[in-house]
């Protein structure tokens, strides 16, 4: 009985196959070139040690459009070269050539026998045998997608040798059968075999996150922060706990949150000797109780995201405080938070346009 082995097809790998119109990204995935109408990975040879190789079970993740049809061709032979017109040609020279036409590398794995499975991401290659795997996977139409955690066995299940040797039979109905059985047990296990991933936030699902961020002490619920930005913000939420209800700690979330460093005025370290003739201009800026924080925000944050960020950082701030958060126009105007450095200009009129944010305020003229 040949030894169990899966050939993991990832990273290295990738870079020594044929690819066009796919993108490798990290250590499992092939994106797909949006752009692109068909897209061919072709597999250097995987090598099953010995002659007459069984081979079990491929397995692919695919995340693709509805319209997009995948094909795949696996291909099993005891030699790396074929004879074609008396002419004998590496598999290389014709699979990895970049000059050659990938009607041609299809025609190619169809003349050698290649098994074929047209919108199939777990195919038993019981009725392959040969010491070189070759597999060739072709997505045709347009969109987004990804292929991922692509491997191969030798085996395909682990249930048929527990029944009395008259069964025994390979590649027949009951082993397929069997072998239905064994699938389901084999990917669980590899749930199991993973679950340390499920608990790394680099690499847990994105719907664990909220409830790592629960385990905190973290209400992170909404959905409105990006992924990298909720990974980040998961990541940090210990050390954010620790500093909670202080200045450091708003500046800190609205960094992770917004990628910007917000400014925070709090009205009772801003100056005290201001002219009373000047408090109420003062109030409305800062606020009328001792205890109001402002903080003034640079980067555009739509309005139906402004009352979610407003709930999280409210988990963050000084206890009796006021939060007020103040989005600066990118052009201030006076009597209003404009500041010299970050905000101020010299105004001119300007003809307006949809859809760029403008607000009506007597700066814009409509031109006949």
């Amino acid at each position: 009985m040949a030894e169990y082995r899966k050939y993991s097809i990832k990273k290295n790998r990738f870079h020594r196959s044929f690819l066009t119109g796919m993108i490798p990204e990290g250590e499992h995935t092939l994106q797909l070139d949006e752009n692109v109408y068909r897209r061919v990975f072709i597999s250097d040879a995987i090598d099953g040690v010995e002659k007459n190789a069984a081979w079990g079970r491929f397995r692919v993740n695919c995340d693709l459009s509805e319209d997009m049809v995948m094909t795949v061709y696996a291909v099993a032979t005891n030699e790396r070269s074929v004879w074609l017109n008396d002419e004998e040609f590496q598999h290389e020279e014709v699979l990895y050539d970049e000059e050659t036409s990938l009607d041609l590398k299809k025609n190619f794995m169809e003349y050698a026998g290649a098994l074929k499975a047209i919108n199939q991401n777990d195919i038993l290659l019981y009725e392959l045998e040969g010491r070189y795997l070759y597999l060739m996977i072709e997505v045709i139409g347009l969109g987004k997608g990804s292929l991922s955690n692509i491997y191969v066995d030798n085996k395909g299940d682990f249930f048929m040798d527990t029944f009395p040797e008259v069964y025994r039979e390979h590649n027949s109905f009951f082993h397929r059968y069997i072998s239905v059985f064994s699938s389901l047990y084999l990917d669980f296990q590899d749930k199991v075999d993973g679950i340390a991933s499920m608990l790394d936030i680099d690499t847990a699902p994105v719907e664990l996150l909220p409830t790592f961020g629960r385990w905190m002490g973290l209400d992170i619920s909404g959905d409105f922060l990006k992924e990298d930005r909720l990974r980040l913000l998961v990541k940090e939420a210990y050390q954010l706990n620790r500093i909670k209800g202080t200045k450091l700690a708003l500046e800190r979330l609205s960094e992770i949150i917004l990628g910007e460093k917000a400014i925070i005025l709090e009205k009772n370290v801003l100056r005290d000797d201001v002219q009373t003739k000047d408090v109420q201009f003062y109030e409305e800026l800062y606020g009328k109780g001792t205890f109001d924080v402002t903080m003034l925000i640079h980067t555009f944050v739509p309005e139906n995201q402004k009352s979610q960020l407003m709930f999280l950082l409210n988990q963050f701030k000084p206890v009796r405080s006021n939060l007020i958060i103040r989005f600066l126009d990118a052009k201030g105007n006076l009597d209003s938070h404009t500041y010299m450095d970050m905000n101020a200009y010299i105004e001119e009129t300007e003809s307006g346009a949809l859809d760029h944010k403008q607000g009506m305020d007597g700066n814009i003229i409509i031109l006949e």
